[in-house]
């Protein structure tokens, strides 16, 4: 089921936000060729999975069709999940934002239990006096490849709003479900959280794009510049203070490739349209990707052929043709579904460029935005297998950066667990050598990524355009609106942006493997001390009324951003006005290959 919802200003406003394709089975759809120019390198290949499933494997993409759809394990095996674990992992809390829709849970562990994956509950968090609104297609996705694949001693919930537009609303809601509470987010701290070790990760698979983001609010009540200027800042502080408190927020970049779709925006030569709030500074933007064939030159991705494990692989950039879309041509008296889809990217015209992304800024020459996405994850093809979502014993198909972001989100659960179980700090985004961003843009981390090196998400090109809806026909793009008739207009008013070898604006700096860059951060939080840098810092405090030394509070100790926890008892002198006795204890040590401090393990 593609579905864009009716045709109301209200409801193609909504579709946008979602970053979703669903298809059923029943429905059976052309793919264009998706053309891009020979390639010169490519990511590094990985091998098919192998079905998991004696169940879910078997279902057809259409009548007779071949089978594509795969569960969330075997998508996760390729991604480094599960990840090793040795010990018991902090508590940590993972939140799936859900606007405007919520899903049964029965359906979706109904779903997993018949797949062979393990089935745990979780907690819708609502707003006071708000009921669940009606089940939808995206929050079934989001939950079925979450679930599916959670870590242990993670608790999952929901933070569902009856408004599917408003963004400030559902994420004070996420901020809620981990724990913070008020409506001051620079008073949000790490210790306010419910899981404050493990720490919390918020995921969202809605965005809209930024030159749509006015004239939605308009549609929603917000006439002046000003309220809307006001509502944008406030949403951002709340994404500001969930930072400060260590929370991941990861988005999805959108499914609209190089943008310019109608209603909601007009696309201009050259001028990309990322999606807000994914392009905020203080989120982590994935991206979508696809499984292509090695040595794959932009040959036909379609529905033809059945998914056979153990072939080799690479991912490319996303981009699929006649399958729908989010975007709309609003025309009187009808209006036309625009016709593609792909992972979006580009330079926020909102936000400025963060720090992190400093050693990126030569893949856009000239730009002074915040770039997007950062990172990338699978949208199809092939796609995602998801229960229906109203019977969790019959399954459909479902692509869109919507499954990346889960995916994503859920991997650094996975990091997460595995650190804490070794007592080590996890990572968060709070700033400092650990903070996620720092991280991930760290050439240290750099093994622990496949770089995308091939692919487009141009929407607009020839090779894509074939017919009577050729995109050189002005005549067409003029029937529906695009263009308005005006002198030096051409019908090729948008490219796109290209895959490359580094960061691109396709799909960042490619797809992480979890367990590789588990491996790196328990290699850096594990160095010994270098003698030719600094000496170690002991960091001593008494210890706590409570008797133990994990009460104690160390944010005034968390010196250069080493972040929290691992304090251990022992004695010292200086206690108890010199007569000595019980202190809390740890070493900081400088380590030379991050260029940061650290806590000796």
């Amino acid at each position: 089921m593609l579905h864009v919802g009716e045709n109301t200003q209200r409801e193609v406003a909504t579709s946008y936000m979602k970053s979703l394709r669903l298809v059923l089975v029943a429905a059976l759809g052309a793919v264009a060729v998706i053309g891009v120019a020979p390639p010169v390198m490519s990511a590094d290949p990985f091998t098919a999975p192998a079905w998991t499933s004696a169940v879910c494997r078997n279902i057809q993409f259409g009548a007779g069709g071949p089978i594509l759809g795969l569960t969330p394990d075997m998508i996760a095996g390729v991604v480094g999940m599960p990840v090793e674990v040795m010990g018991t992992p902090a508590s940590q809390t993972l939140v799936v934002v859900e606007m405007g829709q919520s899903v049964t849970q029965s359906v979706v562990r109904t779903f997993l239990s018949t797949c062979g994956l393990p089935a745990p509950a979780w907690t819708d968090v609502l707003n006071p006096g708000d009921i669940l609104p009606a089940v939808g297609s995206e929050a079934t996705l989001d939950l079925t490849v979450v679930a599916g694949i959670l870590p242990a001693n993670t608790t999952l919930k929901t933070a569902t709003v009856n408004d599917g537009l408003d963004f400030y609303t559902a994420l004070l809601n996420a901020a809620r479900a981990c724990g913070l509470s008020g409506t001051t987010p620079s008073a949000w701290q790490r210790s306010q959280l419910e899981t404050p070790t493990g720490g919390c990760i918020i995921s969202m698979s809605y965005a809209i794009f930024e030159k749509s983001l006015r004239q939605m609010l308009f549609l929603e009540g917000l006439r002046s510049t000003t309220e809307q200027d006001l509502y944008i800042a406030q949403t951002e502080q709340i994404l500001a203070g969930l930072a400060s408190a260590g929370v991941i927020t990861v988005i999805s970049s959108g499914d609209e490739g190089s943008g310019g779709c109608q209603p909601l925006t007009r696309g201009l030569q050259n001028e990309m349209a990322p999606q807000w709030p994914s392009t905020s500074a203080n989120v982590l933007s994935v991206g979508g990707t696809m499984w292509a064939p090695t040595g794959w030159n932009g040959a036909a991705i379609t529905p033809a052929s059945s998914y056979v494990p153990g072939v080799p692989l690479i991912p490319v950039a996303w981009r699929n043709w006649n399958l729908g879309s989010d975007c709309l041509w609003q025309t009187t008296p009808t209006s036309v579904t625009w016709p593609g889809i792909g992972t979006t990217g580009g330079e926020s015209q909102f936000v400025t460029r963060p720090d992190f992304q400093s050693n990126v800024a030569g893949s856009l020459p000239g730009s002074t935005g915040r770039l997007s996405p950062d990172i990338s994850g699978l949208a199809g093809w092939p796609t995602w297998l998801v229960p229906f979502n109203n019977d969790g014993s019959q399954a459909t198909y479902a692509m869109g950066t919507s499954a990346a972001a889960p995916l994503l989100a859920v991997g650094f659960a996975h990091v997460n667990a595995a650190l804490t179980a070794r007592g080590l700090t996890p990572i968060h985004n709070g700033g400092g050598p650990l903070d996620i961003h720092n991280v991930l843009y760290n050439p240290a981390f750099t093994s622990s990524l496949n770089d995308v090196t091939l692919g487009t998400n141009n929407l607009w090109s020839s090779d894509l355009w074939t017919g009577p809806t050729a995109v050189t026909t002005t005549g067409f793009l003029q029937g529906i609106g695009f263009l308005d008739g005006s002198l030096n207009q051409t019908a090729n008013v948008l490219s796109g942006f290209t895959s490359t070898v580094g960061y691109d604006l396709t799909t960042g700096l490619g797809v992480p493997n979890f367990s590789t860059l588990t491996r790196l951060l328990i290699n850096a939080q594990t160095v010994t001390f270098d003698p030719l840098g600094p000496a170690p810092i002991l960091q001593q405090v008494p210890l706590p009324a409570a008797g133990t030394c994990s009460a104690v509070i160390d944010g005034p100790f968390d010196w250069a951003g080493v972040g929290s926890g691992r304090w251990g008892q022992s004695w010292a002198q200086w206690a108890n006005s010199g007569q000595g006795g019980p202190v809390c204890t740890r070493t900081l040590i400088y380590n030379s290959a991050l260029g940061a401090w650290m806590i000796r393990s």
